[in-house]
């Protein structure tokens, strides 16, 4: 092997080690060597029924370290480790709404004791399977005085949400339709980020899909809470930008390379 590449093989050996054991719960670069980013994520919420509730948001911007972890154990209530902030300016009924703690998780099956968030009365564990080739999203979500609501979604790669209907154009699509109701629809209800409105039939890199089977988007939300059997749905078309390796990490590196030089020469010498 060339030298070169061999200090190289080493340091990149050492990075891979020690990020390992600073988070050994955490898979790196689970869709490349990229964080990823949007202002133009969509949220939706259905009901029990499959119709979509209030007015979601199409301006949520989400940055996501482009890591997962692989153990619910990483969760322990408000203030645990996180790698996704989510925020809007949009409100869900009149009031303003924020997610925090926020977890995205590698394929696997996950719970959550709803009771750590404290401030809402829900029960039970959240228990969620992400299958393989999907990931899967907790976090924890406040609105309207109340706090620490577990939400849970789990994504499928490159695909349409729900019926690929919007909610503006299929008057059927509300949760209050007095008919029968067309479920799954996407809401396309502004503001919206850079992306504009969503569209018929989208493709979203990140699409909220239907774990549990039950013939609704999302997963529903525990009992007990404010939007009790609710399903919130998250989804996204990221952009990627490269990560950067920390300026310790080449420091490191260069030690390193410093030290395998000297051997290289002093083997040479001998």
């Amino acid at each position: 092997m060339n030298p070169a590449a061999k200090r190289m093989l080493l340091v990149s050996s050492m990075l891979t080690l020690a990020a390992t054991n600073a988070e050994a719960a955490l898979v790196t670069n689970v869709l490349g060597p990229y964080s990823w980013h949007t202002d133009s994520a969509n949220f939706t919420v259905l009901s029990p029924n499959g119709g979509v509730v209030g007015s979601g948001a199409n301006d949520v911007i989400m940055i996501w370290d482009g890591s997962a972890y692989n153990s619910s154990t990483d969760y322990t209530g408000p203030g645990s480790t996180a790698n996704i902030t989510l925020s809007t300016t949009t409100p869900f009924f009149s009031y303003a709404w924020t997610a925090h703690d926020v977890q995205m998780f590698a394929p696997g099956t996950y719970s959550f004791d709803t009771t750590l968030g404290g401030g809402t009365a829900e029960s039970a564990m959240l228990s969620v399977t992400v299958g393989t080739g999907q990931l899967g999203m907790h976090m924890l979500w406040d609105w309207n005085g109340n706090f620490n609501v577990d939400v849970f979604i789990v994504f499928s790669q490159n695909s349409i949400f729900g019926s690929g209907l919007l909610f503006s154009a299929e008057p059927s699509c509300s949760s209050n339709f007095t008919g029968t109701i067309t479920q799954n629809c996407l809401d396309d209800s502004p503001g919206y980020g850079t992306d504009g409105a969503p569209t018929t039939n989208q493709l979203w890199m990140l699409a909220s899909t239907d774990p549990d089977g039950d013939g609704v988007m999302g997963v529903p939300n525990a009992l007990g809470g404010p939007t009790e059997s609710y399903n919130y749905s998250i989804n996204a078309n990221l952009t990627a930008s490269p990560i950067p390796i920390p300026a310790a990490a080449w420091l490191f590196g260069s030690g390193l390379m410093g030290l395998a030089g000297v051997a290289h020469r002093k083997k040479k010498t001998t």
